[in-house]
């Protein structure tokens, strides 16, 4: 092999180890973008829910009573053939309830990065109005697709009695927990954004001269302005959200990514390495060749 040859092998291994140097610093600022652009878009997606504005909503009584009209069954006795006439009295149903129809939000339901679907759930809650202990008489009741929310509970209370209402809006989803057979599955409900609670109603119960119609549509109030209610208590089932770091299925697909990048990377480095031990080997020929041609002239440089 003469000089000539070994020093243009020698300058194109050298421009190969720089390509691949270069190559190499590119893949490492590649892989440290791309996994900062990963976690910036899932915390983006963590932090992007809004908060949902307060609830407006009003009370009333509704009566679903209704009248059962009397029966007549006639029997016949399979072996005698005599026939049996049993007549049941008409009776009367009471039922009444207590409607909190809320507006709706607008609000387009989104999945999650943990494949959950979230959407906009309603709390009500009510107490005496001369006491100071709040009960839920209704918890993450998810929005309907209506223009209203209904929610409806007996009337449990005495003609005259005022009540306390308020209602909570909050962002999430509800999953199940499995539990041991044949204990049915515990529902959990996380949110993702949760709401201010509502200025609190007064409803007085009516007497029954004064109920309302069961119906849908109502008048409701203009959102007012709330202050923030330091007092409020929370929701004993509610789960706090998970943080995104912990999601598994993203950290799957980062952790994928890293290996692949390092995969990369070591296989690079393991080229360098390989390259640089041939430029090496072809330094050293060329320094004999070099010393050949100097002490036997170019019928020396052969290698």
């Amino acid at each position: 092999m003469s000089c000539a040859t070994i020093t243009n092998i020698q300058i194109q291994v050298e421009l190969l180890m720089s390509t691949v140097n270069k190559f190499l610093a590119l893949s490492f600022v590649f892989l440290v973008l791309s996994s900062f652009m990963l976690l910036s878009v899932n915390f983006a997606n963590v932090c992007a829910v809004s908060k949902p504005s307060v609830p407006q909503f009003t009370i009333k009584l509704a009566d679903y009573s209704y009248d059962v009209p009397p029966s007549t069954t006639t029997t016949t006795d399979p072996y005698t053939g005599k026939e049996t006439t049993i007549t049941k009295p008409g009776y009367h149903v009471k039922d009444v309830k207590l409607e909190v129809t809320i507006k709706n939000q607008p609000f387009t339901p989104y999945t999650n990065a943990g494949g959950y679907v979230c959407n906009v759930h309603y709390s009500v809650q009510v107490k005496g109005h001369f006491e100071e202990k709040w009960d839920s008489i209704a918890i993450h009741i998810e929005q309907s697709k209506s223009q209203y929310t209904v929610i409806s509970r007996p009337n449990r209370y005495a003609d005259g009695s005022q009540l306390d209402f308020r209602v909570l809006a909050e962002i999430g989803y509800v999953f199940e927990e499995d539990r041991v057979p044949p204990v049915p599955p515990d529902r959990h409900f996380v949110a993702e954004a949760v709401g201010d609670w509502s200025r609190v109603q007064t409803f007085t119960i009516p007497g029954i001269s004064s109920l309302s119609p069961p119906s849908q549509t109502t008048n409701l109030p203009q959102s007012p302005t709330i202050p923030p209610d330091n007092n409020q208590p929370q929701l004993s089932d509610q789960v706090q959200p998970p943080s995104f770091v912990f999601n598994l299925p993203f950290l799957l697909w980062v952790g994928a990514f890293l290996f692949v990048g390092v995969a990369i990377v070591v296989v690079m480095l393991f080229l360098r390495r390989q390259l640089k031990f041939s430029v090496d080997n072809n330094g050293s020929s060329l320094k004999r060749c070099s010393y050949r041609t100097k002490n036997f002239g170019n019928s020396g440089c052969i290698v």
